[in-house]
């Protein structure tokens, strides 16, 4: 059997997924592969990267992921890393909200939303109203829209666009409800209800999910991922241009030399694939600049235990839209997950800019960290000097899944079938999530292992369905 020719270029979180998954299956069953990752930063691992210093541990994107993926749970164990997987502490179920200048609690059952200050009395009694609010609409909803319709425009505007800018830095006005939260379109379809889906999935046990991460945080996935690729991934290198040939692909790189692929896989975002694709196919290219993008910056704020004003004893607080901030959240990073700071110490994430502030993350870091700190004394009032700061600006962070987004996808991938050997991954398509970014790649990864060895494919095992913590 010959030996296919598999270029992969971005060593983000998807692309390491898709080539350590394709790499571990040809060697599990002996066959054949020429693997190369490119990727143009000096290290892998995209937005999921760690810094420390001084004794504090700073997440530069992510914090952590769900246990519900079995892929990432798979991933990791395939690693051998499920000891180094640690459980964010209990007290993080605790969140809070920013209303009128207060942090509020968010509620998670009857007694917190009876006592919460983040609803007012008629807001609390239409959200329990739930169960008997309108069927959905015949036409794709945003997920305002969807929120509304179900819990009341006060929860709507209080509760759901306040997390999704949190969690997506997006506006749910504009943000597709079945393309960016697509279970609460199947717990509407299949219970109803969004309370009845609740109390069902309880009654299986299937509780509320839990935080995870690694205990030197989540750059150990991607060093893990990164360590087994070996000679195979390539960093500082960057793609110039893609031609296609008779039967293969060629690959430019920035210092002048040429890959040829078999299999050509784009793991890159798609505002940065669209320019290498726009001399093979322009439409093409033209579908993958229609994804639109959200920028976030990071703030990490060290302070002594005693310089902060009140106990940070929860996840954090995500701030509303109408306080006019331009904070979108505040992680409380010390208290979710052992080892981040030096004894006597606390750590705090802000998360500035996204779809309410675009172009923030573009200014300098002494901006950035006026404003995050700024903002911080508002809220919670810590004026104390930082003993450690970090600043990191992603100015196109996020894809925004806007309404329409899941036809114009099936659009792009059949207009990217039309290329053989040519194959697409990652957030920009399949969900925003790190658990999503891997779900990805190794879906991918089978879908090549299937074209390249057909005779010889056997099915990978069913993944572990729980980390050992």
């Amino acid at each position: 059997m010959s030996q296919p020719r598999v270029v992969v270029i971005g060593a983000g979180i998807s692309g390491l997924s898709v080539a350590v998954t394709l790499q571990a299956e040809a060697r599990r069953s002996g066959a054949p592969l020429n693997l190369t990752v490119l990727e143009r930063q000096p290290l892998a691992g995209g937005h999921a990267r760690t810094a420390t210093a001084g004794g504090f541990l700073v997440e530069a994107g992510p914090n952590g992921f769900l246990n519900r993926e079995p892929e990432t749970l798979a991933l990791i164990d395939s690693l051998n890393l499920n000891s180094r997987v640690i459980t964010a502490n209990p007290a993080s179920a605790r969140r809070f909200i920013v209303r009128d200048g207060r942090l509020c609690e968010v509620p998670d059952s009857p007694l917190t939303l009876v006592k919460t200050r983040a609803l007012s009395w008629r807001g609390k009694a239409r959200l329990l109203a739930e169960p008997w609010a309108p069927g959905p609409p015949a036409k794709e909803e945003s997920v305002y829209e969807f929120a509304e319709r179900r819990i009341g425009a006060e929860a709507a505007d209080m509760l759901v666009d306040t997390a999704v800018s949190g969690i997506s830095a997006g506006d749910s006005r504009r943000l597709s409800v079945s393309a960016q939260f697509p279970m609460m379109v199947e717990m509407e379809r299949d219970h109803g209800s969004l309370f009845r889906a609740m109390f069902s999935r309880r009654r299986t046990g299937r509780g509320p999910a839990r935080l995870l991460s690694f205990d030197n945080g989540m750059s150990v996935l991607a060093d893990a991922m990164a360590a087994e690729l070996g000679g195979s991934l390539m960093t500082g290198v960057g793609v110039t241009a893609i031609e296609r040939g008779a039967g293969s692909w060629s690959v430019r790189l920035d210092d002048g030399r040429r890959l040829e692929a078999d299999r050509l896989v784009f793991a890159t975002p798609a505002r940065v694939t669209a320019p290498l694709l726009r001399g093979v196919d322009g439409a093409l290219a033209q579908l993958m600049n229609d994804v639109v993008y959200s920028g976030v910056a990071v703030v990490g704020l060290g302070y002594r235990t005693a310089d902060v004003p009140r106990p940070l004893d929860g996840y954090g607080y995500l701030v509303t839209r109408r306080e006019g901030l331009t904070t979108l959240g505040v992680v409380w990073e010390s208290s979710l997950f052992a080892g981040r700071v030096p004894e006597g110490h606390v750590l705090l994430r802000a998360i500035l800019g996204g779809a309410r502030v675009p172009g923030l993350a573009e200014r300098t870091e002494t901006e950035l960290l006026d404003v995050a700190r700024a903002e911080l004394a508002r809220v919670i009032g810590i004026r104390a000097e930082p003993v450690h700061v970090s600043v990191h600006r992603w100015p196109q962070a996020i894809a925004q899944y806007t309404v329409g987004h899941e036809a114009r996808m099936a659009g792009l991938r059949q207009r990217a079938a039309m290329h053989p050997g040519l194959h697409v991954c990652g957030t920009s398509y399949d969900g925003v999530s790190f658990n999503h970014a891997v779900k990805s790649g190794r879906a991918l990864a089978r879908t090549l292992a299937a074209e390249l060895w057909p005779a010889g494919w056997r099915a990978t095992a069913t993944p572990v369905e729980q980390v050992a913590v």
